[in-house]
């Protein structure tokens, strides 16, 4: 058997490197060029920045998904649709991205309060970037066309896919210094992004009704990829690649589908027709909607929490963190820069507390960081509570003497990140014994405290004061051991009027302590001071009773909790009770709970997860 295209003189040697990733790298380049393009063009166009990023994290973790559904095979469909795990499939195909992309967009727009515009933005990033990934195609030798005898053809080393696919149909012998040269598709498919681009660019000024651009732009390239179809290898496809014939004609079932292309330029000319007889509507900006911003990140946080990092590899974890983080920031400054007296507790908690569940729930953690024999380990923790508390203030004394008491109704909700190191018992490497379980961390704490007299008189209304911004740090260490439990921290920062020293005047200091007696899977009592797990506005003193069930995944805690010494009105009670639950959901995760009851002159309630990092360990 002869191998006569192996005599080709006039061809380009690819510089591939199988054990080398060149399509991530590209990958994660033409996503930061994208995002990058995107946000100046948010930024030029004057979108409000907050729904602009929301928008932006949205579609790019649709484009994400897009390009690997499409790419799934039947069986990997249904073991999805079965067992709701994500198959493990390296596929992609830019295809799906675009769709599920442009779906995502369309239901979306109206919702965030975007006019049709706000498709022709995403028209020029896309190019550039497809521009970008064309080139990691290129050196990594996916998206490869079939052989060819022109003098432009490609040539790749061994082990890359059009090498190892040229051996096993035995048109190149095993071990040859290259594979055939063949099309160079990924390059027709640069030229054609940056063509599609130059177009663009010299109708930019064209006042065409919103979402032409986006039209124009999905049309060349869907048209321009049905033809380039023609030159590609079917190994080199990623979704589509069976020969269909229909009215004998006979293309792929991605070239079928690709059909779209001129349909949609149909459609573009259509617009522009029908624009002759009706002037293009402008372009409507998008409002500020802190509410609706943050529930599209929660929901986002939901998604990324269930896909899990099965779906999305790190750096895609990283953008889509990145975007979220960065709404969170401008949400959070946004509010807690605006007018003292304008705060709402929970408005401002909630940004921290969502930041918190970005780096929690996008951590990448391998399945097994928890082993036997775990030396070490670390946590990371973000909580919310929300509550209320009543106190009586006067001004202090003076010449005339004390004024009369006012009566306050305190609204709070406070937000709480918690970084923690865990060390076991044990042996460490250098041969030192440790018998207590000691953790060392620090709490970030950040919220509001809404407070108003609750007399509708005007002599108490001169009392009045504007919210308070509470942000506080809180250093400490823990030392368990079976039958014994010792806590101490520091508190320091803006506290709030959680202690009074007289009159008005607020706490900057404090300190907290805990201790538990008896083992924690049977029976343990606990009296804590300044109890902090959830937030710094009212902090509990307690006493209660616990119990582990025989184990250690869970525990219940129950008993009477009582704020500090505020002046309360004679015959109002000062202590309540708790209820706390806590539990361990996977050898990662775990949450717990924290309610009080029975004074309705002192009401907290809060929520916590936590999330264990790798941890170190010598003994396998």
């Amino acid at each position: 058997m002869g191998y006569p295209l192996l005599t080709v003189p006039l061809t380009w040697a690819i510089p591939a490197d199988a054990g080398y990733d060149f399509y991530s790298i590209f990958y994660v380049l033409a996503f930061a060029l994208n995002l990058g393009l995107l946000v100046w063009e948010g930024h030029r166009r004057g979108y409000a920045m907050r729904p602009w990023l929301v928008l932006l994290a949205c579609t790019t973790l649709a484009f994400i998904l897009g390009t690997k559904l499409l790419a799934l095979s039947g069986p990997e469909w249904r073991s999805l649709l079965t067992t709701g795990h994500w198959p493990d499939s390296g596929g992609r195909t830019v295809l799906g991205g675009a769709l599920a992309g442009t779906l995502t967009l369309l239901a979306l727009r109206r919702p965030f309060g975007f006019s049709w515009h706000v498709f022709d933005a995403f028209t020029l990033p896309m190019c550039a970037a497809l521009v970008v990934q064309c080139v990691g195609c290129v050196l990594t030798g996916c998206c490869f066309g079939e052989a060819t005898a022109g003098g432009w053809g490609l040539t790749y080393p061994p082990d890359t896919l059009p090498y190892l696919v040229q051996a096993l149909r035995g048109t190149i012998p095993v071990g040859a210094a290259h594979s055939l040269p063949v099309h160079p598709t990924q390059l027709y498919s640069l030229l054609l992004c940056a063509g599609v681009a130059l177009v663009l660019v010299l109708t930019r000024h064209k006042s065409w009704p919103g979402g032409s651009r986006r039209l124009l732009h999905l049309g060349l390239l869907l048209t321009g990829r049905l033809l380039i179809e023609f030159w590609r290898d079917p190994a080199g496809e990623q979704v589509g690649a069976t020969t269909h014939i229909h009215l004998g004609v006979a293309m792929k079932q991605v070239q079928w589908a690709l059909l779209l292309g001129p349909a949609v330029l149909g459609l573009w000319a259509w617009r522009l027709r029908r624009a002759r007889y009706h002037a293009p509507a402008p372009e409507r900006l998008p409002t500020q909607n802190p509410v609706r911003n943050l529930l599209a990140v929660a929901a986002l946080l939901s998604l990324t929490a269930w896909l899990g990092q099965q779906a999305l590899t790190l750096p895609e974890v990283l953008v889509v963190k990145a975007l979220l983080l960065a709404v969170l920031v401008l949400e959070g400054g946004a509010l807690l820069l605006g007018a003292a007296g304008q705060l709402q507790p929970l408005r401002v908690a909630l940004p921290l507390g969502l930041a918190t569940v970005v780096f929690i729930l996008t951590s990448q953690v391998p399945a097994d960081s928890v082993r036997r024999g775990l030396e070490s380990y670390n946590t990371l923790s973000g909580g919310v509570s929300m509550g209320s508390f009543q106190r009586q203030q006067n001004t202090g004394g003076g010449c005339g003497g004390s004024s009369p008491l006012v009566e306050y109704r305190h609204r709070y909700a406070t937000g709480t990140f918690d970084y923690a190191h865990t060390r076991l018992p044990g042996t460490d490497v250098d041969g030192r014994i440790h018998k207590a379980e000691a953790t060392w961390g620090v709490r970030l704490h950040a919220g509001s405290d809404h407070l108003k007299p609750t007399s509708d008189s005007s002599f108490y209304q001169v009392y009045n004061q504007p919210d308070n911004l509470l942000i506080a740090i809180n250093p400490y260490v823990q030392l368990d051991r079976k039958w014994l439990g010792v806590g101490v921290g520091l508190m320091t920062g803006n506290l709030g009027f959680h202690r009074i020293y007289y009159g008005d005047k607020q706490s900057v200091l404090d300190g907290q302590a805990s201790l538990r007696v008896g083992p924690r899977p049977q029976l343990f009592a606990i009296a804590d001071y300044n109890f902090l797990g959830y937030g710094s506005a009212n902090p509990q003193h307690r006493l209660g009773l616990g119990t582990g069930f025989g184990g250690t995944r869970w525990q219940v805690l129950g008993g009477a909790a009582r704020a500090k010494d505020y002046d309360i009105a004679e015959g109002q009670s000062r202590w309540s009770g708790f209820v706390e639950a806590r539990g361990t959901i996977t050898p990662q995760w775990q949450a717990s709970s924290f309610l009080t009851l029975g004074n309705p002159n002192q009401r907290q309630i809060g929520l916590r997860f936590g999330y264990r990092l790798p941890g170190k360990s010598t003994r396998r």
